[in-house]
């Protein structure tokens, strides 16, 4: 195998197989991988360009170009590569799979794009085919519904958001809801900054607010650039949360639920930190955790599945396990039995609750 090229340039070399329909290869200088292929011309312009993996890097290639690069980065199922020059400069490898479910690279450009091939997408734009469960804040007031979406909705006490998902009994993302006026008062009287410090905490976050920026600047109690100061910071010091304006209640819910999903599909395919393909977005979501959220629903799935592990639950040992009174446990506890999860044995004084037995 040939020496490889530095690893801060993008080469473009002649393909020494002159019996391959592919006369030119590539050395993508991703970091942690070694990233070669093989395709049919320099760069593509009016067509996106098929490129098909190379084990080897030759011995003394015929160099097309060698180049500079900004950034060449793993994104998921994309590399994005950005050039040092003015002309030609930006373009991504995008990793996809045809009917028959065969992988394919394709080579793309901004140019190359205005012209793609119906299926082959930008990855991050697939929708969510599956239903999405979505946790909304038993206190939230007039809740979207979600009603025109495949939405399942379950009521959860949020500890931050009005709207979320969960992993198990994890909150993985919320969003937190804004009208204008309310967005304005919370913001001054600082309860904003609260709201967003338990945001940032978690893998995703964002604000949905109902309403146009334009309106906030219309707001009469305070001045308006002091107001807009006041939430730009608050978007800077909070830069993990994603901050989205909508005009009305329709685009906002609309917003809100293609948001969920894209935060779902993030998570449940994310890399592993020590994955070749993580990137600067899964550095960012491992500094960054899930929340375990015990309220009622929470409380009875863990006492449910720490059931099946062989605990044998009482009221006082359940209530001092999630710091709840004796007559909430011993609700938890009933609902449990009533679900077909728990039977209770014994008396009053000396009633357990243990796993149903199924055959």
């Amino acid at each position: 195998m040939g020496k490889l090229p530095r690893a801060d340039t993008f080469l473009i070399a002649r393909n020494p197989n002159t019996d391959s329909s592919l006369p030119y290869l590539l050395s993508l200088p991703v970091e942690g991988e070694k990233v070669l292929l093989a395709t049919s011309a320099p760069w593509p312009s009016d067509r996106d360009l098929y490129c098909h993996p190379v084990s080897e890097w030759p011995d003394r290639p015929e160099v097309v170009e060698e180049l500079d690069v900004n950034l060449c980065r793993r994104r998921g199922r994309a590399i994005d590569l950005i050039l040092q020059r003015r002309q030609l400069r930006r373009s991504m490898f995008v990793w996809t799979r045809n009917r028959s479910g065969r992988t394919l690279i394709f080579w793309r450009s901004p140019s190359s794009m205005k012209g793609a091939r119906p299926g082959i997408r930008v990855p991050q734009a697939r929708a969510l085919k599956s239903q999405l469960t979505v946790a909304v804040d038993h206190r939230e007031r007039y809740a979207w519904k979600f009603s025109a979406q495949n939405v399942r909705l379950i009521e959860r006490e949020l500890p931050t958001g009005d709207y979320g998902l969960f992993a198990g009994d994890d909150l993985i993302a919320a969003i937190e809801r804004k009208k204008i006026n309310d967005l304005a008062i919370s913001a001054v009287n600082g309860q904003l900054t609260f709201t967003l410090q338990e945001l940032t905490v978690l893998p995703f976050s964002a604000v949905v607010v109902e309403g146009r920026l334009s309106d906030l600047m219309k707001k009469q109690e305070v001045r308006t650039g002091w107001l807009l100061n006041l939430v730009a910071a608050l978007q800077i010091q909070f830069h993990r949360v994603t901050w989205m304006f909508a005009e009305t209640r329709g685009i906002a819910e609309d917003y809100a639920y293609r948001w969920l999903s894209a935060a779902h599909k993030a998570y449940r395919h994310r890399p592993a930190a020590q994955d070749p393909s993580a990137d600067d977005a899964t550095d960012d979501l491992a500094q960054t955790r899930t929340l375990p959220i015990l309220d009622g629903y929470g409380r009875r799935s863990t006492a449910a599945a720490e059931a099946k592990r062989g605990m044998i639950w009482t009221s006082r040992e359940y209530a001092e396990r999630f710091e709840v009174s004796r007559a909430t446990a011993n609700k938890d506890l009933q609902e449990l039995v009533r679900m077909g999860v728990l039977e209770a044995r014994g008396n009053r004084r000396t009633r357990h609750y243990v796993p149903v037995q199924t055959d």
